[in-house]
């Protein structure tokens, strides 16, 4: 497996589809079969499945005396969590911590999520879930690899959508000239179609999530995707993100492994 991140927050409109998109990225982290991951047959994918693996932690609002969800996450949680993670794991190479409605954590519980993140244990990860990214602090969205589920849910432009594909395939063949000169191709787009053409890759990219065994630099490149919709919301010239897609699209040569 590549290296992954240590922190992820996943995105998504949908409770239920953000979980299971959590779940999915847990069976590959802790999956122990061989080839593609998650393999769904392994010891560890069955017992994922099953919701009984020892190593697969889950944080949630707690209950009150009358059966009602708290309001939010505390920080006594993810202490124990955070202990928790520091305990060798049973049956994995690794633990992973999934936090359900992550936007729901008091300031006090994300500033010591944030310190996990921080200096995390060896092989431990942490999913946090959520349909509002935008209620976490900066500095833990900062810590994150954001998976957004429902990128670009809205029916595609053709021509953006053609763009989109275009990129993706110059980014699987893993070409620094031809990414580049694509790039300087199109760094006249009209501004206004620069968020629905990010969105079409982000898109592409998070399919590609569930069949890919790069995962790793998917994720990068979905990250980066973030970043550039983020500076597009600051009016970052167009020029200037296609210049961040030709340099930071493709890993460095000597770690470069083909995306596909």
């Amino acid at each position: 497996m590549e290296k992954l991140s240590h922190a992820y927050i996943v995105s998504s409109a949908s409770e239920e589809e953000g979980l299971k998109q959590a779940v999915t990225l847990a069976s590959e982290m802790l999956c122990s079969g061989m080839g593609k991951k998650p393999c769904g047959v392994c010891r560890d994918c069955r017992k994922i499945k099953a919701g009984v693996h020892p190593d697969l932690g889950l944080v949630r609002r707690s209950l009150d005396d009358k059966g009602n969800k708290k309001r939010d996450i505390q920080v006594d949680q993810i202490r124990d969590m955070g202990a928790d993670a520091y305990v060798l794991p049973n049956e994995a190479n690794g633990k992973v911590y999934i936090i359900e409605e992550a936007e729901t954590m008091n300031e006090s519980a994300q500033n010591a999520a944030l310190k996990l993140f921080e200096e995390p244990p060896d092989g431990v990860h942490f999913i946090l879930c959520t349909t509002n990214p935008e209620k976490l602090l900066t500095t833990v969205r900062s810590r994150c690899v954001l998976i957004r589920c429902n990128a670009g849910s809205e029916p595609e432009n053709a021509e953006m959508a053609a763009l989109a594909d275009e990129y993706i395939c110059l980014v699987q063949n893993g070409n620094t000239a031809e990414l580049t000169a694509w790039c300087f191709a199109n760094e006249k787009l009209d501004s206004r179609k620069m968020p629905e053409l990010l969105a079409s890759i982000e898109r592409r990219l998070i399919q590609m999530l569930r069949y890919s065994d790069a995962r790793a630099q998917l994720m990068s490149n979905i990250a980066l995707i973030e970043r550039c919709l983020e500076y597009q919301t600051v009016n970052t010239s167009v020029k200037h993100i296609f210049g961040l897609l030709a340099v930071k699209s493709l890993p460095a040569k000597e770690t470069r492994k083909k995306v596909d």
